[in-house]
């Protein structure tokens, strides 16, 4: 597939074959061309649906962050015992010996490093259980690094950074959201429409600034889902998220907040995670007294933000 969606077929040089091969291959191939087409849609409208679905991973409350996998590598083998011959106990036995030695060596070796990485990978995956069942349990410092494990763990669909602040009774949190650029979000989608290229529709202005607002809503859900889930001795999430701007009249880059919300656990526990695909993070998040300035035309104006006296 080339980027303006078209399909190039060339044989094993690289090379486009006949005008009457390529014929050929389109009227014997139809259905595989099809696949690929539309596997190549998929792929191109992903970063659009991560975005606008960015609140469909957040975790139900109770449930548990998941551990490293257990470790997998392979145990090194060792190296096999060869019966020597006859020529080679007379003629060869010092170099067959050295061999030996030296597999045995390479062998000692690599299971050495597989042993370290083992144990290594095992203590971590013992350290995070601990972590998650102490921070469960309130323990304020095992409670941040559980926190700091789980929001790295994120797979954001763009550049999402969070920084946090607990209150003194370590009942309720404040973050701040560092969201993506206001442009991030995709303009193209792709569709395979049977005629042997892909058909791509430009989103307007307008849908996009509307996708861009969605992103950021879902990202903040998503942060409050994952706190909630995480320490149950949370009971007040702040969450406020910011963009990062030029000012045009100044030349400065500026970090406006746009969106800030004050959501209590037994409110969001309200919430039917298991129809999340349902849930509407701008609705949700409203519906809590979000803080919020958005233009007729979509686009976030700056906001004062909820402060820590809000969580008391």
């Amino acid at each position: 597939m080339q980027e303006d969606g078209t399909l190039s077929i060339v044989d094993d040089t690289g090379s486009p074959p006949p005008a009457a091969v390529v014929r050929r291959v389109k009227s014997e191939q139809a259905a595989e061309i099809e696949a690929l087409l539309n596997k190549a849609a998929e792929k191109l409208n992903q970063d659009l649906a991560d975005c606008l679905g960015v609140h469909v991973g957040t975790p139900r409350p109770g449930s548990l962050p998941a551990l490293p996998p257990p470790f997998s590598m392979p145990i090194p083998t060792a190296p096999a015992s060869v019966e020597p011959g006859l020529i080679d106990r007379l003629f060869r036995s010092g170099k067959l010996e050295a061999d030996r030695l030296t597999n045995e060596q390479i062998y000692q070796q690599d299971l050495s490093e597989w042993e370290a990485a083992r144990d290594a990978h095992d203590k971590e995956r013992s350290e995070a259980e601990k972590t998650f069942r102490l921070a469960a349990k309130g323990f304020s410092a095992h409670m941040e690094k559980a926190l700091d494990y789980v929001l790295s763990g994120i797979a954001w669909p763009k550049e999402t950074n969070v920084a946090y602040q607990f209150t003194y009774d370590a009942a309720g949190i404040a973050l701040d959201v560092d969201l993506p650029d206001e442009g991030d979000t995709p303009r193209r989608t792709a569709e395979a429409k049977g005629n042997g290229k892909l058909t791509f529709k430009t989103r307007s202005d307008a849908q996009v600034r509307r996708d861009f607002v969605g992103l950021c809503y879902g990202s903040l859900f998503r942060v409050v889902g994952e706190v909630f889930a995480l320490l149950p001795a949370i009971n007040r999430c702040l969450v406020s998220g910011y963009v990062q701007r030029n000012d045009p009249a100044t030349g400065r880059l500026e970090e406006p907040y746009i969106l800030s919300v004050v959501v209590r656990r037994e409110d969001w526990d309200l919430l039917d995670f298991g129809r999340i695909e349902h849930i509407d993070p701008v609705g949700a998040l409203n519906s809590w007294g979000a803080r919020v300035d958005l233009e007729r035309t979509a686009r976030f104006r700056e906001i004062q933000p909820f402060d820590l006296d809000y969580l008391g």
